[in-house]
């Protein structure tokens, strides 16, 4: 004697992949399936973002102090933003730059470090604007666009 189990089996499994089917077909236009807009592109992470002295000198995240372009140094740095497109900090400005002046007595400053270079999985600033109140204007240009060692890959 036969049993139904297996007709009724079959016509189960064929209509669960008729509804999948359906289900697939259903959610495209009559035309196909349209995309529209720009694909999106993948945005690389900048990973670790760093700062640097010089060539040869280990990267810097978040230093308290750093030379800036060889004769400007920062010290006492308290950085409030970093890691992103621009690092924001406050400090002291001393060095070559301002001797003898500052030589004992550096200058409260404001730092903002930008222009990110990507390199791998890390990268690095490449400017810095260092801004102190009271300053003649030529010394205070001095500080505005300091260009950042970008080491080489």
């Amino acid at each position: 004697m036969r049993t139904l189990r297996t007709p009724i089996a079959t016509l189960g499994a064929l209509a669960l992949a008729l509804g999948l089917l359906g289900a697939l077909c259903g959610c495209a236009e009559p035309d196909g399936l349209k995309v529209e807009g720009p694909a999106p592109s993948p945005s690389p992470g900048t990973g670790t973002v760093y700062v640097s002295e010089g060539a040869g000198r280990p990267p810097l995240r978040s230093p308290a102090t750093f030379t800036a372009s060889g004769t400007v140094r920062l010290t006492g740095l308290r950085w409030s933003s970093w890691g992103g497109s621009t690092a924001e900090g406050t400090g002291k400005v001393g060095g070559a730059w301002c001797a003898p002046g500052c030589a004992t007595a550096p200058y409260d400053a404001r730092v903002t470090l930008g222009g990110l270079v990507r390199q791998d999985r890390s990268a690095y600033y490449s400017r810095a604007t260092v801004d102190v109140e009271g300053l003649p204007s030529e010394q205070r240009a001095e500080l505005r666009d300091l260009r950042l060692h970008i080491p080489k890959r």
